[in-house]
């Protein structure tokens, strides 16, 4: 079975216990915040004249029967931007297919984060086009490290099951996903990402959302869950794909104060 949904619903209730209604804000002079290593090594197209500052690394994956574009931009400059992405698909004939853009408005001096294209079609080329404007207010983001831990298998609900039947009582084996967040911060935040899973044969296997809110100073001690594939009928199977040498990409969406 290749379908998947992401699961949210556990991750709701971790939190609800971890943190209550608290939407206390603590204020931080502390502003160093993760240091990035990336874990894609080769990437199809690395730009450092698009835009002043950035460099833009870009790569195609099959995704399913469909293809995406993993695209990565460190900002190196000591200003902060809002960054518009703008990519453009073409077929096999060279021919302009359609296009999708994707604005990023706290984009952080000396910071690093990465974007999922995932246009839902098969496509042979793209490109892209990057524009920044300076941004003056306050960028969260850089305070926050999400890292991809483990993939773990379970036993859980099934949204389709409690949707149609109103069944949250039956439990089938699935494959989660377990990341974990820090805050390099005083501030207690909230962030939406997508989680994207890259398989041992370099394909993309699941594109999914999830969303966390992180105590200050947070040490990675707490998690969320993401499902990943779920079995309703017979026993769980591992795919070979995702044994081992499976790598999880965080594309951070947003990160605000929680409150």
């Amino acid at each position: 079975m290749r379908k998947s949904t992401s699961f949210i619903l556990l991750i709701i209730f971790i939190l609800l216990a971890t943190f209550g209604c608290s939407s206390t804000e603590v204020s931080s002079n502390d502003t160093t915040g993760p240091t990035f290593v990336d874990p894609i090594k080769d990437y199809d197209t690395v730009d450092e004249t698009s835009a002043e500052g950035f460099v833009i690394k870009a790569k195609k994956y099959v995704y399913g029967e469909n293809n995406a574009v993993i695209l990565s931009a460190e900002n190196q400059s000591d200003k902060n931007y809002t960054v518009s992405i703008n990519m453009t698909y073409y077929d096999d004939a060279g021919n302009e297919i359609t296009q999708e853009s994707q604005l990023y408005e706290s984009f952080a001096a000396n910071w690093q984060k990465y974007f999922a294209f995932d246009p839902g079609i098969p496509f042979s080329s793209y490109d892209f086009t990057v524009t920044t404007e300076e941004y003056s207010g306050e960028c969260y983001a850089q305070y926050v490290d999400i890292s991809f831990g483990q993939l773990e298998e379970t036993m859980l609900e099934s949204w389709d099951r409690i949707e149609k039947y109103g069944d949250y009582t039956t439990k089938f084996p699935t494959i989660i996903s377990t990341c974990y967040d820090k805050n390099s911060s005083g501030y207690q935040l909230k962030t939406g990402y997508h989680l994207v899973v890259i398989d041992n044969t370099g394909k993309i296997f699941f594109i999914g959302s999830s969303g966390a809110m992180i105590a200050p100073y947070a040490k990675g001690d707490n998690y969320s869950n993401i499902e990943i594939i779920q079995f309703l009928e017979g026993d769980l199977v591992w795919p070979d794909e995702l044994k081992k040498d499976v790598l999880g990409i965080i594309v951070l969406d947003n990160v605000s104060l929680y409150g």
